[in-house]
């Protein structure tokens, strides 16, 4: 009875991490805004307690800050932040498309394919909104199909800051969709393939393309 309470207990906690960091990253909660839990709690619809236990994983991911005595903050969208995560991102990239070529099973490989493809549909339709689901399923497999959770749990904490910065401002660059579905999908193709040169070659393009695609937010006078 009790490893099934601690269990519960995970998967609540599981629920409040998954749609707190969704709505922050969708931005539905806002860069720059305080909440107290009992507002979160609310937000998800569960306990004070795992969503108190999901901050913890929030605040590792820098989504979120604690503010004593005043709540929960969501940290605001920083261009230069995001270029220091992409600077560092660059490196693990490579290690883990070469990992991945090497270390990814047959069904990994096979799903990898099939995520190539809905990551192509979904920029042929124009809809954002399923690439960004379709893109968090490519991250974890890609992590997953390294099979070196160091490295899985590392590159965790760059995708947060990384979707929401581009649900920020993707609607501002026409072409940006497309150009990062295929992409995506290059190196879920070579990884499946097993060509380390090319998962890596793709990898460096996605990475120059969101430099890039940083670089150019400087200008804009989004309210975030």
């Amino acid at each position: 009875m009790k490893s099934e309470g601690a269990e519960a207990a995970r998967s609540q906690t599981d629920l409040a991490y998954e749609g707190l960091r969704e709505a922050i990253i969708g931005l539905k909660l806002r860069p720059g805004e305080m909440y107290s839990e009992s507002d979160l709690a609310a937000f998800v619809n569960l306990g004070r307690t795992p969503v108190r236990e999901a901050l913890h994983r929030l605040i590792r991911e820098e989504l979120v800050v604690t503010r004593k005595n005043r709540g929960i903050f969501i940290t605001p969208i920083d261009v230069i932040r995001q270029l220091q995560l992409l600077d560092v991102r660059r490196a693990l990239e490579q290690l883990l498309a070469v990992r991945a070529c090497e270390q990814a099973t047959e069904p990994e490989r096979r799903e990898m394919l099939e995520l190539a493809e809905a990551c192509e549909e979904s920029a042929r339709r124009g809809d954002a909104t399923e690439f960004l689901r379709v893109n968090r399923r490519v991250q974890d497999l890609k992590a997953r199909a390294a099979h070196n959770e160091t490295l899985t749990n590392t590159m965790d904490l760059f995708y947060g800051l990384s979707r929401r910065f581009w649900v920020a401002y993707h609607s501002r660059f026409p072409d940006s969709l497309s150009t990062a579905a295929h992409l995506h999908a290059r190196i879920l193709q070579a990884i499946a393939t097993s060509d380390p040169q090319a998962a890596v070659g793709a990898s460096n393009e996605l990475l120059d393309f969101l430099e890039s695609f940083t670089k150019k937010t400087v200008d804009l006078r989004a309210a975030y």
